[in-house]
């Protein structure tokens, strides 16, 4: 008999060790971990929205969901991320992935959540529960090298948290899409593993930032916020120092796109946010179901599950 409940703080080294086998160790990754990958969903304040399947006193399945509060042009969206669904290899195909799911599914307006969010490889066993795919409006550039042109007017230094915590979560704030971060959220946002933070400073002043994803679960020029030329410098230091990127440039920014046109990079439609995957939705209440806010769930990296 499946034993389905909460995960508490006992369960963490179990539910770790199978998800870093599942999601990391198979994949050939042997330096990060789900457990700093993830922060906030493993935050005491949100354990009891990750759902586990205990079989013989062992943890064989695993599902979450992560509850964030979205601003779209002035309105505010519940939505609940789903995070980290995984099965031990010797009891798939049992279902247990969809009980988890449903359980889930049913506990999310109870949460608040008026949208259901997530991103996938295999959209087919999440239609079987109602969720769909959207695609988010937007471009994928990349590019080797952003023309020096003199006019950069931007001192560039790595983010420094005791310096720069409260500009950038204000910087992001600003953007007409943006997650309502709390300052405890962005300060462990902009220090996750292996996605270095730029500051573009003017007179001393952080006034654009950017984030590079090196990790398994964020590629490439991922988030940023400010001007887009002042994004765009930042993007010609990345280039110049480490070579080839790949930027996702989002609907908030489409003077990025042209940037990137004019330097000669490839550009081409932006069929997922994370530049890889099916991402779909599950409405919940259907007065926020509008093709904008559907369309605009998807613009922020470092809240990408």
């Amino acid at each position: 008999m499946n034993s389905l409940r909460p995960a508490t703080a006992h369960d963490l080294p179990q539910v770790i060790e199978l998800l870093d086998t599942i999601f990391r160790r198979e994949k050939g990754v042997e330096d990060q971990s789900v457990l700093t990958d993830f922060p906030l969903v493993f935050d005491d304040r949100n354990l009891a929205n990750c759902r586990v399947i205990e079989r013989a006193g062992r943890i064989v399945s695993h599902a979450a969901v992560w509850p964030r509060t979205f601003q779209i042009d002035g309105e505010s969206v519940r939505v609940g991320i789903i995070v980290l669904v995984a099965t031990d290899a010797r009891h798939r195909r049992q279902g247990l992935a969809a009980e988890l799911m449903r359980d889930l599914q049913a506990a999310m307006p109870g949460l608040g959540c008026q949208l259901g969010l997530l991103w996938t490889g295999v959209p087919g066993f999440y239609e079987s529960l109602g969720w769909v795919s959207v695609q988010t409006p937007g471009w994928i550039a990349r590019g080797t090298t952003v023309p020096r042109d003199g006019s950069a007017r931007l001192q560039v230094v790595e983010f420094d948290p005791t310096r720069h915590l409260d500009a950038l979560h204000h910087l992001h704030r600003a953007q007409a899409i943006h997650s309502q971060r709390t300052p405890t959220e962005s300060a462990a946002l902009f220090t996750l593993p292996k996605c270095p933070v730029l500051v573009g400073e003017a007179d001393g002043h952080p006034v654009a930032y950017l984030v590079e994803g090196r990790a398994a679960n964020k590629r490439g020029l991922v988030e940023y916020a400010g001007d887009s030329h002042d994004v765009w410098e930042l993007i010609g230091h990345v280039t110049t120092t480490r070579g080839s990127q790949q930027l996702l440039i989002f609907p908030t920014h489409p003077k990025l796109a042209e940037l990137a046109r004019e330097s000669g990079w490839s550009i081409g439609p932006l069929t997922s946010s994370k530049g890889f995957g099916d991402e779909m939705v599950l409405v919940l209440d259907e007065t926020v179901a509008g093709t904008a806010v559907l369309e605009h769930l998807f613009c922020w990296g470092l809240d990408q599950a």
